[in-house]
Parts: C-alpha cells; structure tokens; sequence
C-alpha cells in the first residue's frame, strides 16, 4: 500500500531549538533536552495504539466520505446515502455540526475521538478556507459544495489528510509540552511565563506538526487513488491506512529526537 521512505524531512527548524526558544532563559541546555525528549516520547507512545479507536477511525472516514463524495455528480445524496447529513449546505459550519453527530456515534476513547474529531474539523475549515475565497462560514448557496470536489482526486484527499494528521500531531505536542515544562521549572511565576509564552507562539508548534505530517502525504494520495474511487472503502482498510500513517509520523518523531 505505498510504503515508500520519503527519507529525513528538512524542518524549518528542529524540535529542540523549538523548546530552547519557548523556555527562553527558564532553563539550562540539559533540561531543555529532557524536556523536548520527554515530549517527543509521550506523543509517540500515544500515537501507537490510536489507529484502533472507533472515534478516530470514525472522524478518519468521514473525511474520506467528504472526499469520495466530490467524484459524484450529486454529491449531496452520495453524503446522505453514507450517513452523513449535512443538509443542502456544505459550509464547514454544517460539515462540522455532522462530523460530530457522525463521530459521536462512534465515539472509544474519549480522549482519541475528541482529538481526531478537533482534528478533522481543523482540517475540514483550514482546506476550505485555503480553497474557496467566494462562499462564506454560512453560506447557504448550494453550490459551496462544489468547493469539496477538489478533495476528490489524491492530490486533493493528500492535503486535507495531511491536515488531519498535522492537527493531531500539534495537539499532543502542545499537551506534552506543556505538562513536561511545568515539571521542570521550581516556581509559579516561571511555569506561568511558560504557559504565556506557550499560548503566544502556540503557531510553532503547529508550523512543526505541519512539516512533520508532509511525511504522510504521498502515501494518502496513492492510498486514496487506489482504495477510495467511486466508494468508500471499510474499516479495516481504513484502519490498515491508519496504522502506517501514524507509524510513519512516530518514525519521524522518533527521527526528530535523535538529531
């Protein structure tokens, strides 16, 4: 299914002159590698089991539905027929308002399936706002859901995935991150000027997730080419597309460590 090696990926900068810049002069150079490597180690172990989740593999389809459905003439009932209703309006506001009732359904673990649900969502309105400068957040034209038929194609569904994939990435790095910062100052006053300095750069983290999920991105393309024309493919296939996706961001985590 495309296990191609795209190799060591260039960052614009690594993780651990991120976590040198975050904690400023809070911390020395030895803690700021406990820190960036104790972070690195808890996402990882998050991500091993989380393509087995019902919520995650759930937010994970109905993305693919989305996509799918741009390859249809009506993609409206396509939708509908898969159990996705969005009504007649295909603003990100109502595909979120379905994702959720579509996922809830779904819903394992609390925390995975929230993640992957805030994920999708992110990914959902950050793609439609990179590609449709005419409809608005509740737009009711019938037409905006032509925007979606991009993401039809595998160099189409490889962007919003990739998204997807940058999204959850970014959040359990901003969590980690912060709880293992707190751990390693003394004082009040210095975890709250991290937290601060957390919250005013919250972009590197999520420029760096970004740059990390790209590792993901052929592969969805082929995988979406060859799995996903005309249909939606089942479970096991998606959950198989899962595993080697977040495997491959664990492996580049694991890289981004060892540098």
């Amino acid at each position: 299914m495309g296990h191609e090696r795209l190799g060591i990926l260039p960052k614009t900068k690594p993780w651990i002159r991120i976590v040198d810049e975050l904690t400023s002069s809070d911390l020395d150079e030895d803690k700021i590698k406990v820190v960036a490597s104790q972070t690195l180690e808890n996402v990882r172990n998050r991500l091993v089991k989380i393509d087995e989740d019902s919520g995650v593999i759930a937010s994970f389809r109905f993305l693919v539905t989305l996509a799918v459905s741009g390859q249809f003439e009506n993609p409206l009932s396509f939708l509908t027929a898969s159990s996705v209703d969005i009504g007649t309006n295909a603003s990100p506001y109502f595909i979120a308002k379905a994702l959720h009732k579509y996922v809830e359904s779904n819903i394992g673990s609390l925390e995975y399936g929230e993640i992957a649900r805030t994920a999708a969502v992110d990914a959902i309105s950050i793609w439609h706002n990179k590609n449709s400068q005419q409809l608005g957040m509740f737009d009711t034209d019938k037409n905006s859901v032509e925007t979606w038929r991009g993401t039809g194609r595998g160099d189409g569904f490889c962007e919003i995935s990739r998204l997807f994939f940058a999204k959850t990435t970014e959040r359990y790095l901003n969590y980690f991150l912060e709880r293992a910062l707190s751990a390693s100052v003394k004082t009040l006053d210095q975890r709250e000027s991290l937290r601060k300095r957390l919250t005013e750069h919250v972009d590197i983290a999520s420029k760096h997730a970004f740059e990390t999920a790209k590792i993901t991105q052929s592969f969805a393309a082929g995988w979406f080419n060859k799995h996903a024309d005309r249909k939606v493919p089942p479970d096991d296939e998606i959950r198989a597309f899962l595993r080697i996706a977040f495997g491959k961001l664990r492996e580049e985590l694991r890289r981004e460590e060892a540098k």
